[in-house]
């Protein structure tokens, strides 16, 4: 009954995300009962009916989200990976009859990695690649695409590794999807202007592409690990079971593996002193999951790192109004809008009062 129920809060807040109803979302899990099997009243069962309503009434965008939900935390039994191939499926019709984009596929280390791609109006657009943690699919962020596209972007979007398609396992060297992604629509952009836009573990895994790889230039990012949650004994005792057991099928490890390859994934002082990457860090002041010490202890290493810091759990679910905004003006000025983007960042400062961070027990957005 815990894990169903760290399940439940779990999606709540991913939900939000997605921008399911609240309501509609409160119904499905009070029918849910358990976490695994299927049938009546257990997990996939119930989401999986819902997805299929909304599909049938023709909202494919919410019907592949809600099959998104019906395989989480992963795909571990044939139902759940039956929901998770007919989400790709859904989403990727969508995309052909709508036009917003397409599949294309990056070779890692001889791995095929599909991904999507919205093709920009002109060959010396810059290049955004979104990528999500260690629960979600690709397929719920497909709507950027078009976000990207109207911006005047080149933008991809790629599972992490060991999650969906993607079959690179999660690893310091996982990085190289970023490189492969660039790599693969480069002729179709200017791939050497990429700007990341990662949430959690997809920002820690471009942390690490930017120490090889210049061509990406900046990262916006939401409770991105990078050390502290790797290698503190209090994150790791208090991480969540949904969390352990996400990250071990990522990486391809066995539960007892984990802690050997957190450490092994942890920047260490010298390489965060070192990094030339921009970062945009949305970060949480009640993180479950990333210790305020991760973000803190980075700040004062790194100048380039800008902190804007909520009081709210991981993933800043709360404030989704101020994390959209301020993904929005990295994009304008990624994108050469510059008086977007400098309209955008004096609403973010004067009106709605966010500034970042930088070094020290300093906070924003209401928080105390």
């Amino acid at each position: 009954m815990r894990a169903l129920d760290e399940a439940k809060e779990f999606v709540r807040l991913h939900a939000r995300h997605m921008g399911l109803g609240a309501a509609e979302i409160e119904r499905v899990l009070g029918r849910v009962r358990d976490l695994d099997g299927d049938g009546d009243g257990t997990w996939v069962t119930e989401w999986s009916r819902l997805a299929a309503e909304r599909r049938g009434r023709g909202r494919d965008q919410e019907a592949a989200n809600l099959y998104i939900l019906a395989r989480f935390p992963y795909a571990d039994s044939p139902v759940k990976a039956e929901a998770a191939r007919t989400a790709a499926a859904v989403a990727a019709s969508s995309l052909t009859e709508t036009g917003a984009g397409e599949r294309r596929t990056a070779r890692v280390d001889g791995t095929d990695v599909p991904f999507l791609f919205s093709r920009p109006t002109r060959p010396d657009a810059p290049l955004v690649v979104m990528m999500g943690g260690i629960v979600s699919l690709k397929e719920q962020w497909s709507p950027f695409l078009g976000l990207g596209r109207r911006l005047g972007c080149a933008v991809a979007v790629a599972d992490f590794p060991g999650v969906g398609e993607n079959g690179v396992a999660y690893s310091r060297a996982a990085a190289g999807v970023y490189t492969a992604i660039m790599d693969a629509v480069a002729a179709d952009c200017d791939a050497t202007r990429t700007l990341a836009v990662a949430p959690s573990f997809g920002g820690h895994l471009a942390v690490l592409c930017s120490a090889r790889d210049t061509r990406l230039c900046h990262l916006v990012t939401v409770g991105a690990p990078l050390r502290a949650f790797f290698t503190d004994p209090d994150a790791r005792a208090r991480m969540p079971a949904i969390t352990r057991a996400a990250l071990a099928r990522a990486a391809g490890v066995d539960a007892d593996e984990l802690w050997d390859r957190l450490d092994e994934l942890a920047l260490d002082p010298g390489e965060i002193a070192a990094l030339r990457l921009p970062i945009t860090y949305v970060a949480s002041t009640r993180d479950e999951i990333i210790p305020a010490r991760d973000w803190r202890e980075a700040a004062a290493l790194h100048d380039g790192l800008s902190v804007y810091a909520f009081d709210d759990v991981h993933g800043a679910p709360h404030h989704l109004r101020h994390t959209r905004l301020l993904t929005l003006t990295a994009l304008s000025r990624h994108a050469g809008r510059r008086g977007t983007g400098l309209l955008l960042d004096l609403l973010t400062r004067r009106f709605m009062r966010i500034r970042p961070l930088h070094r020290g027990p300093v906070a924003t957005g209401g928080t105390p």
